[in-house]
């Protein structure tokens, strides 16, 4: 895909916009609004679903009418047919609906007559933040009818941003925006549970917090060397190099797929993960690391991996290869005792889903509902 060079400048406006979120949080609407128009989307939000019980929250959004936004906690939240399905999608990978539901099936939900329709949307361009043990944050992008479904040059756009939303989303859950807007920036930094490490151009840390100072000491992940600091695995060193000497304000970078994590293994055989947050010259974050710092380049942010466990559902679908519609009903199943209370919380016919139970049964193995739930429940890790 070619790219015009107002494009490529756009791009780079976006994602600088983008890391200015990890200081100041009020921003978030008017990025959504920027990468609708270059993804040409028409609406977008960041928020938070479990899969495993009728729970969601939207922390950011841009081009959603707010009574939608409402009803849809409180009436459609369980009528959505992607659900628990794209939860288990590894975060950083794009996805649209209909890689999950088909598009006539999705078309002729309630959720889409009642909640998608009216709003003119028609599809969605989703990827996972991140994930845990049945819920995930994510963030969407919903086309119209204009535009029609999510397409190859739709993805395309998005996968460039993903990246560097999913690093900036990362970020500003360490920082946390009410210490720094409380206290100084090295006081606020030294409280966050990750190590930081303020990199100059050549990949030296000129200031580290002390997570990073106890990192530094024990030697087995991170070291300072004469090229600067290295990571543990000649992967994690490499990708540390190549984000370093690749500033996001080159044109010819901005187009190259880069990794949003960079992933280390201590000596104990633990999984870390490195965020790598670019910071724009003369931007109000690069002036505010800058404080404590000299000619910073990029902060890494370092962190232990949080052990995603899987819910007895994703295990099941996975293990039986259920359809997303199925692993629907098997979640219903584990939380609703009659065909009546499934077919009402799933917004289908009763019909629908005795259809889908016999696939369930034939699947699994199970005769009857009781061994199913007991089937589901001692997969769960």
């Amino acid at each position: 895909m070619i790219f015009s060079e107002t494009e490529i400048n756009e791009l780079s406006d976006i994602i600088g916009l983008i890391y200015e979120t990890v200081l100041d949080d009020q921003i978030w609407p008017k990025v959504l609004e920027l990468v609708c128009r270059f993804v040409r989307g028409k609406a977008s939000r960041i928020y938070w679903r479990d899969g495993s019980r009728p729970d969601s929250e939207t922390f950011y959004s841009w081009g959603f009418d707010p009574s939608f936004l409402q009803i849809y906690t409180e009436r459609y939240l369980t009528l959505n047919p992607l659900y628990p399905a794209s939860i288990f999608i590894n975060p950083g990978e794009v996805f649209s609906a209909s890689d999950l539901v088909p598009v006539h099936e999705f078309q002729a939900s309630r959720f889409f007559r009642e909640w998608v329709a009216p709003q003119g949307f028609l599809d969605a361009a989703i990827f996972n933040i991140q994930r845990y043990h049945a819920s995930a944050a994510a963030f969407t992008i919903i086309t119209g009818r204009d535009y029609g479904l999510v397409d190859h040059e739709l993805r395309t756009r998005l996968k460039l941003l993903a990246p560097h939303l999913q690093r900036a989303a990362l970020i500003s859950r360490e920082v946390g925006r009410q210490r720094l807007r409380s206290q100084s920036l090295e006081a606020a930094l030294n409280q966050v549970e990750a190590g930081v490490f303020i990199l100059d151009t050549t990949g030296r840390p000129v200031w580290t917090n002390q997570v990073a100072n106890t990192l530094l000491a024990r030697g087995d992940l991170v070291r300072n060397s004469v090229l600067g600091l290295g990571l543990a695995g000649p992967n994690a060193d490499r990708l540390l190099r190549e984000g370093l000497a690749a500033p996001p304000e080159h044109p010819e970078n901005l187009l190259a797929p880069t990794p949003a994590l960079i992933k280390m293994t201590d000596s104990e055989g633990i999984e870390w993960l490195g965020c790598l947050m670019p910071l724009q010259r003369q931007s109000p974050t690069q002036v505010a690391f800058s404080q404590v710092g000299r000619s910073a380049q990029a902060v890494l942010f370092v962190r232990r991996v949080e052990p995603v466990t899987a819910s007895g559902v994703e295990a099941a679908a996975k293990l039986y290869a259920l359809t997303p519609a199925e692993a629907r009903v098997l979640q219903a199943t584990l939380e609703l005792d009659t065909v009546a209370k499934m077919a009402d919380a799933l917004g289908v016919a009763p019909s629908t889903i005795k259809t889908h139970l016999s696939s369930i049964f034939g699947k699994t193995g199970a005769s009857r509902r009781a061994t199913l739930v007991k089937a589901v429940m001692s997969l769960q890790r």
